[in-house]
C-alpha cells in the first residue's frame, strides 16, 4: 500500500465547500429599517423654522432697542421720572389712607375679670386633687401667699390667651402651664409649705372634691373688665 495519498492507487480526498450565511446587502438610503432621507427631512424643517425664528427675534430686538434708545433723549427720561414719582406718591398716599381707616386689632375681652374669679370659676372645678396638708399642700386662703397669687395670676393670663386657640389651646395650657405651676403650688416645699392642715382642717379636702377655698376680702381683686371699660 502506497504511503502517498495522491497516488493513483490510493483514495484521493476531494475538496468540499463550507456553507456560509450570505451577508445581507443594505438597501441604499436605508438603515435599520428607516428611510434616512425621510427622517432627515421630517426633522430638518422644524429645526430650520426654529433657527429662522430665533434669527428674526434677534434682529427685531436689536432694532427695537436701538429705536427706543434713540427716542429716550434726556428730556423724555426726565419726564418719565417725574410721572413715575407722581404715580408713586399717589399710590403710597392711598395705601396710607387705607391703613388709617382700618380699625386696630383689639384685644379680646377677658372671660374672667380677676384671678379670684378664675380660681373659683375654672381652676377649682377642673383641677381637683386630694389635699391632706401633709404630702399635698394647699391653702384655702391662697390669696395670703404672694408667690401663690403670682403663679395663679400667670395661670389665669395664660388661660385667657390660649382659650382663643380652639384646637390645641387647652392642651398646651394644661401641659405647659397648669402642670408646671400646680405641681409647685401643691408640693411640700412650695409656697403653701407652712399652711399645714389648718386649725379646722380647712386646708384639706376629700378625694374628688375641689381644692380648699376661702373668699378673699372684698375689693382685693377688682374686676379688671370694669376698670378698662
Amino acid at each position: 500500500m502506497s504511503d502517498n495519498w495522491g497516488d493513483d492507487d490510493g483514495i484521493e480526498a476531494e475538496p468540499f465547500d463550507v456553507d456560509e450565511e450570505p451577508t445581507a446587502e443594505r438597501e441604499p438610503g436605508r438603515m435599520f429599517g428607516l428611510d434616512v432621507a425621510e427622517v432627515v427631512d421630517s426633522m430638518a424643517r422644524p429645526a430650520i423654522a426654529r433657527t429662522l425664528q430665533k434669527a428674526v427675534r434677534d434682529v427685531v430686538n436689536e432694532v427695537v432697542e436701538a429705536e427706543v434708545a434713540e427716542q429716550l433723549d434726556p428730556s423724555v427720561i426726565e419726564e418719565l421720572q417725574a410721572q413715575a414719582a407722581t404715580a408713586a406718591r399717589r399710590s403710597v398716599g392711598a395705601a396710607l389712607d387705607e391703613l388709617d381707616e382700618e380699625p386696630a386689632d383689639e384685644e379680646p375681652e377677658l372671660y374672667f375679670g380677676s384671678v379670684d374669679e378664675f380660681v373659683r370659676g375654672f381652676l377649682l372645678p377642673n383641677y381637683k386633687r386630694r389635699v391632706d396638708g401633709q404630702r399635698v399642700m394647699w391653702a384655702a386662703e391662697w390669696w395670703k401667699y404672694a408667690e401663690a397669687v403670682a403663679r395663679l395670676d400667670a395661670l389665669w393670663r395664660a388661660w385667657e390667651h390660649l382659650r382663643q386657640d380652639a384646637q390645641t389651646g387647652m392642651s398646651v395650657w394644661f401641659r405647659d402651664h397648669a402642670e408646671h405651676h400646680m405641681s409647685i403650688l401643691l408640693s411640700t416645699d412650695g409656697p403653701f409649705a407652712a399652711a399645714g392642715e389648718g386649725e379646722d382642717r380647712e386646708n384639706t379636702n376629700e378625694k374628688g372634691e375641689p381644692l380648699p377655698y376661702a373668699p378673699p376680702p372684698e375689693g382685693l381683686f377688682p374686676d379688671v373688665r370694669e376698670v378698662t371699660a
